[in-house]
């Protein structure tokens, strides 16, 4: 997440989202997840995250104590929990997570026409109860972005692309094993 806010295509700040994901080749409560997700203030969201297969329902939240200042190096720090898939002892392990990140969106590379963003923070893994490195960069493009997370246990890949200015569609790769596919409707 950005610590920027974030804008539709019309200028109009992102209210919330809706999200979904397919990973075939994971167990129940991983293989299929849907979020919803609303942001009560310009700097906290409340969602909710539902597992069908596993028929389970988690509490999401974010608080972004300051944005990022596009013209510095002052980065974001977000706040959250979420409940995950985490790889622990060669298991893959439901758990909720409590997390802070800074990340900071660095000058474009005009030229290419990216921007890269990268985020590093912890996260405290509540069934390993480990405190765990956490960190990722996305490459923007116009239309594309590339992200590469570690999640506290494993490193995931998601390649994205735009197809509306609130609507988009991903290729995950999992733990860079398990492919998978995510839609993302922000409204």
């Amino acid at each position: 997440m950005s610590g920027a806010t974030e804008q539709t295509a019309g200028g109009n700040s992102i209210r919330g989202s809706i999200s979904s994901r397919w990973i075939p080749d994971k167990g129940d409560a991983g293989k299929l997840y849907g979020s919803v997700a609303f942001w009560l203030t310009d700097n906290f969201s409340l969602g909710l995250d539902y597992r069908p297969l596993a028929d389970k329902v988690g509490i999401t939240g974010t608080w972004r104590a300051f944005s990022e200042d596009p013209g510095s190096w002052k980065p974001a720090l977000i706040f959250g929990t979420m409940v995950d898939d985490f790889r622990i002892s060669g298991r893959e392990i439901e758990s909720r997570a409590f997390f802070g990140t800074l990340s900071k969106a660095l000058p474009p590379i005009d030229a290419l026409n990216l921007t890269l963003s990268p985020y590093v923070g912890a996260a405290y893994i509540d069934k390993s109860q480990e405190l765990r490195p956490v960190g990722g960069i996305t490459l923007r493009h116009q239309l594309f972005s590339l992200m590469v997370q570690y999640s506290g246990t494993d490193t995931h890949l998601s390649l994205s692309r735009k197809i509306t200015g609130d609507l988009g569609a991903s290729f995950i790769l999992w733990g860079m094993e398990m492919p998978g596919i995510a839609l993302r409707w922000r409204f």
